[in-house]
């Protein structure tokens, strides 16, 4: 059952050569060259699109944007009730998007846009997410006041803290339990002035995505800490990527993570044993991981994408004392 839950986003860009150059590189994506509305398909089936900015909004100086839809089973009442809110916004009113659906797009009372869409012609990805898939939309916004209420009167859903720290988290729920999204009261310096709906792709190495999206002409401009980055392509346009584990990551195999054991052996006979060499050993364990991942734990994670000199920092001092303790231990014998 969709009805009441994100289903859809479609990016508006300025160069669309530039947009379908960027996402099949970053996500893998292939286009089937609609200049007008181009479905961006993964290896099986539409996962996206990319289309030219509206006019209209060309001449407000609208930035590039991502835009998430939500399926809805009466436009036109959905639009009414939408209306009746103060501070909500009817950019535009229902209309055709193809002979299939229909489409209005809203701005929620913190000023946040989103397209409600009426019909079969948009669907999500079907099966389990793969690299690409949007798989979380996130609202940032300064307090949750804002469109509590506007979201409850127009598709039931309710919101539920979740965490207040590093701020404050909420699930939004569907009238039948199930998730539709994250809201998150975000500073400004994070933030930014806006208030916004955000898809959030999955990809299969943050640190890689991380890296090719600069590569691309794009920036990761925040590291949110929790296994997400806030990110923009090279026209502007925002967006959240995160990695999709592995299956054997999320406890579907039974093998022993014997670098962990073998890292826990050379703790206790660098201690009962007092032997250097091992501490050794086991600074190279932690070193290894950092290297391979371009992520660093040390208290909290610490990503070499988006914070290098500290990641270098943390990972050269686990080499260097990996070394001082094999030499130390070795000139000793």
């Amino acid at each position: 059952m969709t009805i009441g839950h994100f289903i859809w986003t479609d990016l508006s860009t300025f160069d669309m050569a530039l947009a379908r150059k960027t996402y099949a590189d970053l996500f893998g994506w292939s286009f089937d060259g609609d200049d007008s509305y181009d479905f961006a398909q993964d290896k099986t089936q539409a996962a996206a699109a990319v289309f030219p900015m509206p006019e209209f909004l060309v001449k407000i100086n609208m930035p590039s944007f991502w835009m998430s839809y939500v399926h809805v089973e009466d436009l036109d009442a959905r639009v009414e009730a939408a209306r009746r809110h103060e501070g909500a916004i009817i950019e535009i009113e229902p209309q055709p998007f193809d002979e299939h659906s229909r489409i209005a797009l809203v701005r929620d009372p913190s000023g946040a846009g989103f397209t409600m869409v009426e019909g079969s012609s948009l669907t999500p990805p079907e099966g389990p997410p793969q690299p690409g898939h949007a798989v979380r939309r996130f609202h940032h916004l300064p307090d949750i006041a804002l469109i509590a209420d506007f979201y409850k009167d127009l598709f039931g859903w309710t919101f539920h803290k979740t965490a207040e720290a590093p701020w404050p988290v909420y699930d939004i729920r569907h009238p039948d339990g199930s998730l539709v999204a994250v809201a998150e009261e975000v500073p400004e310096e994070i933030r930014g002035k806006f208030r916004y709906w955000m898809p959030c792709f999955a990809v299969g190495s943050l640190e890689q995505a991380a890296e090719k999206l600069s590569a691309l002409g794009g920036e990761v401009t925040v590291d949110l800490q929790d296994g997400r980055l806030m990110g923009a392509d090279p026209q502007g346009a925002a967006f959240m990527f995160t990695a999709l584990e592995p299956e054997a990551a999320a406890g579907s195999s039974d093998a022993m993570p014997w670098k962990a054991g073998l890292g826990l052996l050379c703790i206790w006979l660098a201690v009962v044993l007092d032997i250097p060499l091992f501490w050794g050993v086991l600074f190279l364990l932690w070193s290894w991981p950092a290297l391979r991942t371009g992520r660093a734990d040390f208290i909290e994670p610490v990503r070499r994408s988006t914070h290098p000199l500290l990641f270098w920092g943390l990972t050269g001092t686990w080499i260097g004392l990996s070394l001082w303790a094999i030499a130390g231990a070795l000139g000793a014998l």
